[in-house]
């Protein structure tokens, strides 16, 4: 996981930064901490730029780790550009998990209104929709949105933050924050989250103020957060003596889930009023006060108020309407045993409809069928016929250097060692399919007293040492490339005796045909140990490409011509592979 350093939100990492970044694992999770501070204290353009270098660093992040998957959540928009990196540039598969409509809601809030930044977040955003595999929408007008960018609602699934009913749970014996001012008896109507311009919180305050007119001072209004909007709201609170709000400082999650289930009476639901929001939102807290056994007051139109009504769970009021606004939390003291009712059916309405586990599960649902659906589309193209396509084609275009190479070294090798020219042996090939393999001989047949034949070392010839230094012993292999028997790249074809000797995991190298170079080979090459010889041929196995192959080729010329890892240590050859528990070294 890949995330930003916030004062507000810790990673679960320690120690100092290193290059701008810390890692390590928390909770079986491998976490990377960018050192890039956030605060929606900072200006417009400051928060931008903070976006900018995490997308930046991210995107190299995405090419340069081995993962299988992509997934990035919105907001901003620009957390989109790893997945799209990755999905184009390695062929990963991207899910998008889009909370917020970008650029619609700063476009009709007004924080953005540069014709050509706006132009820029349409195109990023239709990128961002059609690069995912798919698209995870956190509420029915996300996902709406994204399916009037065209893209095919096959492709897109709705999946709500959920309520943690554990955590949002009473639990005695945790302490309960003590909130200064707040008296035991009253009644509390709480907002917890970012005090922004969008949460528009100047309404509840103007709600305060009437019930501050109508003498209601049993009821308080305590606002637990922070953002760029709180000095202005308490501000303005102090200076109109609004004595029934308070605010509180952010807090541990604990210890709000303990506020909010055992000392909240109501939780406040308010956005500014923009008609983008109504479907558009999908606000953690509104699910923590569910889980909270909380009724809801929601003070704007759209999916959450019809929620609300349709579960009897809380109250809706117009938005900017101060006076319904106070009636309702009027009413609500006034009944509280009304209200207690009201949060039994949020819970309820909690453990129905948006159980933590159970969306969980339909994201990685979402995951693993983008990951099928990916593999399926590199199965199909790539693997299928494009493997092969450029294995003939390669073919084609070396033939007329390569076949006067392979008539010289075949009659140096018929005059300097004798015949047969070819050392010929059966190999496993793909889903271990048995096949001839061919080389040009390095070795003579000389033998001992008994006739036994000797040892590699002694058979090896000073032509063949040459043949082997710059692969010339591999060349009539691209006999069995052409016959379909092996491919240029791919796992090398060992012995028939090592099949039984596999783990299952090591077997997997048997998934794809074999080659005359691979990923081990440019990564050590009989320098290896077996066990790093077999993991570089799984890994190549699961990553199969044609950038890799590429890659694989390039990097075989260049270790030839630098005559690298010929053979392991103290042997002439590679030794032989006797099980995962009696490897040779």
């Amino acid at each position: 996981m890949v995330c930003g350093a916030n004062a507000l939100s810790k990673s679960g990492l320690s120690g100092p930064f290193l290059n701008g970044r810390r890692e390590g694992s928390v909770d079986d999770i491998y976490v990377i901490e960018l050192e890039l501070p956030y605060s929606n204290y900072h200006s417009f353009l400051k928060r931008c730029w903070t976006f900018f270098l995490f997308a930046f660093r991210s995107v190299i992040l995405a090419l340069r780790l081995d993962y299988d998957i992509v997934f990035a959540t919105s907001t901003p928009l620009t957390a989109a550009l790893p997945g799209i990196a990755a999905r184009w540039l390695r062929g990963k598969p991207f899910v998008f998990e889009v909370r917020d409509l970008w650029p619609e809601l700063p476009r009709a809030m007004g924080v953005i209104r540069n014709r050509l930044v706006l132009l820029m977040m349409d195109w990023l955003e239709f990128s961002a929709y059609h690069s995912a595999d798919s698209c995870v929408a956190l509420s029915p007008g996300i996902a709406q949105g994204i399916a009037r960018r065209g893209v095919p609602k096959s492709r897109v699934v709705t999946a709500p933050n959920g309520c943690d009913l554990d955590l949002f749970a009473p639990d005695v014996a945790q302490p309960l924050p003590e909130i200064p001012g707040l008296q035991p008896e009253s009644f509390v109507a709480t907002f917890t989250g970012a005090h922004g311009v969008a949460n528009g919180l100047g309404a509840a305050l103007d709600a305060a103020a009437e019930l501050r007119i109508r003498g209601r001072t049993d009821i308080f209004l305590v606002f637990i957060g922070d953002g760029k909007e709180k000095p202005a709201l308490i501000e303005r609170a102090n200076r109109e003596k609004l004595d029934n709000c308070l605010f509180v400082d952010p807090m541990p999650k604990r210890a709000l889930a303990q506020f909010l289930c055992r000392r909240a009476n109501v939780g406040l639901m308010i956005l500014a009023n923009v008609q983008a929001f109504y479907y558009g939102t999908s606000p953690n807290k509104f699910f923590d006060y569910l889980a909270s056994g909380l009724p809801v007051l929601v003070n704007y139109p759209g999916w959450m108020a019809e929620m609300v009504t349709a579960g009897g769970a809380g109250v809706v009021v117009p938005p900017q309407d101060p006076v319904a606004f106070a009636d309702a939390l009027t009413s609500m003291a006034d009944a509280r045993a009304v209200t207690v009712e009201m949060g039994q059916r949020a819970r309820s309405y909690a453990q129905r409809a948006f159980l933590r586990t159970t969306l969980a599960q339909r994201c990685v649902s979402v995951m693993e069928g983008a990951a099928a659906t990916r593999s399926g589309k590199e199965m199909s193209a790539y693997r299928r016929w494009g493997k092969r396509a450029l294995d003939l084609f390669a073919l084609l275009a070396a033939s007329p250097f390569v076949l006067p190479v392979m008539m010289i070294v075949a009659l140096v090798v018929r005059l300097k060692i004798g015949g047969p020219v070819f050392f010929r042996q059966v190999r496993p090939g793909y889903r271990t399919k048995p096949f001839t393999l061919l080389k040009f001989r390095t070795m003579n047949s000389a033998r001992d007293e008994q006739g036994n034949l000797l040892s590699d070392e002694k058979r090896l010839t000073k032509l063949g040492l040459l043949l082997r230094r710059y692969s010339l012993d591999e060349i009539p292999q691209l006999w069995n490339v052409l016959k379909g028997e092996m491919s240029l790249v791919g796992p090398r074809p060992l012995l028939m005796q090592y099949l039984d000797r596999y783990t299952a995991e090591q077997a997997r190298r048997h998934e794809v045909k074999p080659g005359i170079t691979g990923w081990a080979q440019v990564n050590g090459r009989n320098a290896l140990t077996w066990e790093e010889r077999f993991r570089l041929d799984i890994w190549y196995v699961r990553h199969l490409g044609l950038g890799l192959d590429a890659k694989v080729i390039w990097g075989t010329v260049r270790n030839v011509l630098q005559q690298k890892d010929i053979s392991q240590y103290g042997h002439a050859t590679m030794p032989e592979f006797m099980g995962n528990d009696r490897l040779e070294s």
